[in-house]
């Protein structure tokens, strides 16, 4: 089975690449935010929508207007086209929000689809003489297809190398789990090979955002004194100190991220190892997030990035993840006798059945359901529907002790 599978490794580009690919940076940046304004002026004045096919004609016509442009790889900037032609995709399907203009302080990239190579550990690309050290951590056996390089908000650069990569799916086990996910308790995780016969474990939520909080609330104070821009009006250059102290805020938030994706990709990890069959709940994330007293909780618990990473590595090991009718009342339908308990309201962490008198705790009983509904699989089930398939320590009872490794990005 072959896949489309994206290695990461950090670069470390010297004082005159650093230039080069911020100068590439600013000509595919300005070659996208040229023809997203140009698309919105015909289709307000003349009610004409955005063509890719159209657009890429007038590039040539755009190097004259704008000689800098000939500096710039053109199929960089053809990519660029691409990538607005996906934006208005997918805003037209409901994926995504209408495209914004690209600025210039957020993370910036280039992609390179032809015409680069690896040469030991540097990285070739057109127009740039001498190659860029790559920092690379593990070995790429496969053929790279294309590259791109992105720097964050922290200053730090990195290539991004699409190949082809085999995946050979895992031996079938007899093993179903259930996946509650919670904000006091990240994840609640039943599994077992049958009614009689599995465990409950607790994996307890790391809450890096509310560790780095008031780290967080420090240097954004700190940031916040320092001269800068107060409008969009103001003409201020920003001082040394306010530089040094944003790519300090940045690089804590950059940290943030990667422990965040680190303890999703091991939980992940291992779940997908140790189960056939992974049932979910259909939450509405996009609603929840609405709540603005829970919305930093539930950012921080990354639910969405957990669901994604669970798909594709079920899809590269040969595992199925399902999800639950979204109103299936897992938490409310006792796991013992399978009454429903209508009024039970979210405050309530434990209760009793009123039917057979034993006592759940809630989020326990919640994924014990969803463990029972991932035993139908092989039945007969109304309320379980296949999830879609995304294109790229922890104290265990019941599941296997092997070792937690990071995947790379």
């Amino acid at each position: 089975m072959t896949k489309q599978y994206t290695y990461r490794f950090r670069l470390e580009p010297n004082k005159e690449q650093t230039a080069y690919l911020n100068k590439q940076f600013g000509y595919n940046r300005f070659v996208y935010n040229f023809f997203l304004e140009r698309a919105i002026n015909l289709y307000k004045i003349h009610n004409i929508k955005f063509n890719y096919y159209e657009s890429k004609k007038i590039i040539p016509l755009l190097k004259k207007g704008f000689p800098f442009l000939k500096l710039a790889n053109s199929q960089s900037l053809q990519t660029s086209l691409k990538n607005l032609d996906a934006a208005f995709r997918n805003f037209l399907s409901s994926r995504a929000k209408f495209p914004n203009f690209k600025k210039k302080l957020s993370s910036n990239s280039v992609s390179i689809p032809q015409y680069f190579s690896i040469n030991g550990n540097f990285l070739h690309i057109p127009k740039l003489e001498k190659g860029i050290k790559v920092k690379f951590h593990r070995k790429v056996y496969e053929t790279v297809k294309s590259i791109s390089i992105t720097q964050l908000t922290s200053g730090k650069y990195y290539v991004n190398m699409l190949v082809e990569k085999e995946f050979t799916p895992l031996l079938k086990i007899n093993k179903v789990s259930g996946i509650d996910v919670g904000l006091k308790d990240f994840a609640v995780i039943t599994a077992g090979t049958d009614a009689d016969n599995y465990n409950s474990l607790k994996i307890s939520n790391p809450k890096y955002l509310v560790k780095s909080q008031k780290q967080l609330i420090k240097l954004s104070r700190q940031l916040s004194k320092k001269r800068h821009k107060r409008t969009k009006t103001d003409k201020t250059s920003p001082s040394s100190n306010y530089i040094k102290f944003k790519n300090k805020l940045s690089k804590l938030h950059e940290h943030i991220f990667n422990q965040r994706k680190d303890f999703l990709h091991k939980v992940s990890l291992r779940t997908v190892n140790d189960s056939q069959v992974i049932v979910l709940e259909d939450l509405n994330i996009k609603g929840m997030v609405k709540n603005r007293s829970l919305s930093p909780s539930i950012s921080d618990a990354s639910w969405g990035m957990f669901n994604d990473m669970l798909k594709y590595k079920a899809d590269w090991n040969g595992r199925q993840v399902y999800k639950v009718d979204r109103f299936y009342p897992s938490s409310k339908t006792c796991s013992n006798c399978g009454s429903v308990l209508q009024d039970l309201k979210l405050s309530a962490r434990e209760w009793t059945c009123p039917d057979c008198g034993i006592t759940h705790d809630r989020d326990v009983n919640a994924s014990i359901n969803l463990f029972l509904e991932g035993l139908k699989v092989g039945g007969e089930s109304a309320e379980l529907t296949p999830a879609e398939y995304a294109p790229a320590g922890i104290h265990n009872t019941g599941y296997s002790r092997h070792t937690l490794k990071q995947e790379a990005s």
